[in-house]
């Protein structure tokens, strides 16, 4: 098949190397995939695609709405004939019109987060239009982002396909040694804003902290939050203990030296970094939103809280007075991550992909 993936632009986030992962094993399995990014900027993911001659076309957007996005899409739709086109994040009100003007029958949308967080309201009324009227197929994330979508969308149950984000679980650095070295170290690995919950999570490492003083916590991301995230830990005098790796092409040796991770979310759909801590083995603290759910299981793989400080606090130092309790849950997430293979994910979309081509 002949395939075109969008995005807006390639920052290194999830449902940006979500799309990396399924272009790069698209490919391997044979088929034609360009990727188009709405926006001229260039990182580690573009960076990696076209090393693999993976053709990628920028389209120069401005800020804001641009309707020329229309007709550069049109243009490439008809050049390139595709049978399917898949958009990611904020890309459907561009390409779907552009689509059909092309004729390109499979349109497919992953749906990355809560369905009223994903997008603004303008472009939400977009998707329910495209999706009630104009044959694109929603897909979630988990069995939680699928309930938003019917809400949001009124759609039908059966209009909804799940499927699950996938990673290359070969690049995980397998966890093998769960002894705590002269360092406690808590890894959280994600942008600096609002949805992260930093400051929660501050706050929690703060709790723990006075108790084990021998505690670190790593913080990889940027974002548009980091400078208030900097200026809480000055003021709570946890600058020796607080690490700002910034962002990293690659987090898998991180993942491996850290004792547990964390992510202490207010909301998320599958996040691409738990998958990442799973494969390689790290026991995990999270808190129960989004998908979460469906991919851990509180106290049998990992410790799964509420959206509590005090909850946090106690779930980090549970993990750090029971070695025995890292090495079980570190071997059993390690077990759970198979499910979230790239290879399964793959092949799921390539169902939709052939049966929707006509």
């Amino acid at each position: 098949m002949r395939i075109i993936q969008i995005m807006p632009d390639f920052g290194l986030a999830g449902a940006e190397i979500m799309c990396e992962n399924l272009t790069v094993e698209l490919t391997k399995a044979g088929h034609d995939v360009t990727v188009i990014s709405m926006y001229d900027y260039h990182s580690a993911i573009t960076e990696r695609l076209e090393k693999l001659g993976i053709q990628i076309i920028y389209l120069h957007k401005k800020l804001g709405m641009d309707i020329s996005m229309i007709s550069k899409m049109r243009k490439i739709f008809k050049e390139i004939n595709p049978d399917v086109i898949h958009t990611h994040r904020n890309c459907p009100q561009y390409a779907v019109p552009a689509a059909i003007m092309a004729g390109v029958k499979c349109r497919v949308h992953t749906v990355h987060n809560i369905a009223d967080k994903e997008n603004g309201k303008l472009a939400r009324i977009a998707n329910k239009f495209f999706f009630k009227y104009c044959h694109v197929i929603p897909v979630a994330l988990s069995e939680l982002i699928k309930d938003t979508i019917l809400c949001e969308y009124r759609m039908r149950s059966d209009e909804i396909p799940i499927i699950f984000n996938g990673i290359d679980l070969s690049k995980c650095i397998i966890k093998n040694d769960y002894a705590i070295d002269d360092s406690f170290k808590i890894l959280h690995i994600g942008r600096f804003s609002e949805q992260k919950n930093h400051i929660g999570l501050l706050k929690a490492f703060e709790q723990f902290y006075k108790n084990h003083p021998n505690s670190e916590l790593w913080l990889i991301g940027d974002g548009e939050k980091k400078n208030e995230i900097e200026e809480y830990v000055k003021k709570s005098e946890l600058s020796s203990s607080v690490k700002f790796i910034g962002l990293q092409n690659e987090v898998y040796a991180y993942l491996h030296d850290a004792d547990i991770f964390t992510l202490p979310s207010n909301y998320e759909g599958i996040p691409m970094t738990l998958i990442e801590a799973m494969g390689t083995g790290v026991p995990i603290v999270a808190t129960a939103v989004g998908g979460v759910p469906d991919m851990l299981t509180d106290g049998e793989d990992s410790l799964i809280v509420e959206n509590d400080i005090e909850q946090i606090a106690k779930a980090f130092e549970v993990y750090y007075l029971n070695d025995k309790l890292r090495v079980e849950h570190g071997s059993k997430v390690r077990e759970r991550a198979e499910a979230f293979s790239v290879e399964t994910m793959t092949y799921r979309y390539m169902m939709i992909y052939k049966n929707n081509r006509s």
